[in-house]
């Protein structure tokens, strides 16, 4: 049976990628790394917060428990795929008008998880009145 070509037939079942291509992009609005929340467990300490540092000492040598230097103790992370907004197309994000207020935030040393949605969020509220008073 080598080099038989059997084409599948529909199942009615359909994937993901099925429905992007049909117009529903639902379930590729989150993205896939954070699944929606912006927010990703630490992978130095496993989102524990706390790191195994070796203690020199030289005629006993021991672990001690510090805070962890990549998520300074908080166990998340901002989502590096989309910035820690959620979304699966953050193409352009930065340059979008309703981005202003991240990337300045992002400028002044960083975001903490969780922050980017509700900047985005505040700013797309602030258009919309600004919008509604200019009518």
């Amino acid at each position: 049976m080598c080099g038989l070509f059997i084409p599948m037939l529909s199942t009615g079942l359909s994937s993901p990628e099925a429905k992007a291509a049909e117009g529903d992009d639902e379930p590729l609005k989150k993205c896939r790394e954070c699944l929606g929340t912006g927010i990703v467990t630490c992978d130095l300490c496993g989102g524990t917060g706390k790191w195994k540092a070796l203690e020199r000492k030289r005629p006993q040598d021991s672990y001690q428990y510090t805070e962890c230097p990549q998520c300074y103790g908080r166990g998340t992370l901002v989502c590096q795929v989309c910035f820690g907004t959620g979304v699966y197309n953050v193409r352009g994000l930065l340059r979008r008008p309703e981005a202003k207020e991240l990337v300045k935030q992002i400028a002044r040393g960083g975001i903490a998880p969780g922050e980017a949605k509700i900047l985005l969020e505040q700013a797309r509220r602030e258009m919309k009145e600004n919008e509604q008073a200019q009518e």
